[in-house]
């Protein structure tokens, strides 16, 4: 008879609820939940929670433990015998089901696929992480579903999955280039996402065309470097440029911007992780030390930028974060900042053009090429060099250091100075030369 049991494989403050199923000497399978709880919480012996935060919690997660386990073993009688391997991946399909009851659910067209997909992706777990998908990747989707349904307006036609060949790819690319102006590296995320579906839906069965698994259904990622330098087009803010920044004085809501903007270069925050920061997320350690703890939207990885006197600043000047505002009030106000700070040197980079909406490269004054994003490449820019990677890594979240030196645009190679610089050190003159005389006989 099948046993399914729970259990945590962690002590941390947030731990990851398993399931595993044993059916005979054949199956002992064993994943990941997605539902997670905190082991002071939670009963070794029964494998299930005991008193949490509230009895109303409690009966919650229960329930839903519960009732996942019933859906395993319903699924398991009906599936087994019938040769449907009962493995990870099924067990895997189950919760999913579970989570979302239109999981699985066939259909050939490839607008729905992707909306199918886009759900699916809730209630997915990265099997090397153990966390579920990022709001942001999973809102991702909906520009590539938006323009896809522009274009099929434009084709008067609803494409099926076995329509999506090299000739869709053709006729896609050219819509997004010439009719809704799109540069390079905004193409090429709809095709690869569009290209991920089609995989997924082979994957459960559906018949696609062998032409979208070719090398040629692809638009790699425009890399704007310099040509002198050939290092990465993009702008930071110095620190120097950041003290001229401090000084600015101007109305209110522009001297708000400049609070976020500076919090932003000290702390690597994305933007909308830096707007949902309160008094909250500020901890102090044992040695007194302050720092800000938070999750990362994008990755759910917890990060703790220390308090830098100059966000420590603001943070008792003001009794706390600045006003939240929204991005685009944010990316439009500290190019003003900037721009009356002084940042008006001129410098090739890229923008976006706005009325193209195209990036173009070219010369511009500093403050046009400022937006939210700048934060975070500063911080990682400026202490790049100073601090150790793994250090800077540990703030920006960043998972390997190749990742870290990309984003900075920086290659592996630079080690090379170090060596050199340490091999072409003279030694000291005072430096003797010991020799061991010979032993007599």
């Amino acid at each position: 008879m099948a046993t399914i049991k729970y259990r945590l494989q962690s002590k941390k403050e947030i731990a990851n609820i398993y399931v595993r199923l044993r059916d005979g000497k054949e199956t002992d399978i064993e994943t990941l939940t997605g539902y997670t709880i905190n082991p002071n919480y939670w009963s070794e012996k029964k494998g299930e929670p005991k008193q949490i935060a509230s009895n109303t919690d409690k009966l919650n997660l229960n329930t839903k433990l519960d009732r996942l386990r019933s859906l395993i073993s319903e699924t398991l009688n009906t599936d087994k015998g019938t040769g449907i391997p009962i493995n990870k991946d099924w067990l895997i399909n189950v919760i999913a089901k579970f989570k979302n009851p239109d999981h699985g659910k066939k259909t050939e067209y490839l607008y729905d696929l992707i909306k199918g997909y886009q759900t699916e992706m809730k209630t997915k777990i990265n099997r090397k992480t153990g966390r579920e998908t990022a709001p942001t990747t999973i809102r991702n989707f909906n520009t590539t579903l938006m323009r896809l349904k522009k274009f099929e307006e434009y084709k008067k036609k609803s494409y099926l999955i076995s329509e999506v060949d090299l000739t869709f790819f053709s006729e896609f690319v050219s819509f997004e280039k010439e009719n809704l102006l799109l540069a390079q590296n905004s193409i090429s995320k709809d095709i690869k996402q569009i290209k991920t579906v089609c995989i997924n839906a082979k994957e459960k069965g559906l018949e696609i065309n062998k032409q979208v698994e070719y090398k040629g259904f692809n638009i790699p990622n425009e890399s704007l470097v310099d040509k002198k330098t050939k290092k990465k087009l993009f702008v930071t803010i110095t620190e120097s440029e950041i003290e001229l920044i401090k000084q600015f004085k101007g109305a209110d809501y522009l001297q708000n911007a400049r609070d976020w903007l500076i919090i932003g270069c000290r702390t690597g925050c994305r933007v909308n992780d830096l707007m949902k920061l309160t008094k909250d997320n500020i901890q102090t350690d044992v040695n007194g030390q302050k720092s800000i703890k938070y999750n990362q939207s994008k990755t759910n990885k917890e990060v703790e930028p220390p308090i830098h006197p100059d966000v420590n600043e603001i943070l008792e000047r003001l009794g706390n974060f600045p006003r939240p505002i929204s991005d685009q009030r944010f990316n439009e106000w500290i190019k003003i900042v900037c721009r009356e700070s002084g940042l008006v040197q001129e410098v090739h980079g890229t923008r976006q053009n706005p009325k193209t909406h195209r990036k173009e490269v070219g010369t511009f004054q500093k403050w046009e090429l400022i937006r939210s994003h700048t934060c975070r490449r500063s911080f990682a820019t400026n202490h790049y060099d100073k601090l150790p990677n793994k250090i800077i890594m540990a703030v920006t979240g960043h998972a390997t250091e190749q990742m870290l030196l990309n984003y900075i645009g920086e290659t592996d190679s630079n080690h090379l100075s170090y060596y050199n610089n340490l091999y072409s050190t003279p030694k000291p003159k005072d430096e003797k030369i010991i020799q061991l005389k010979p032993k007599q006989a």
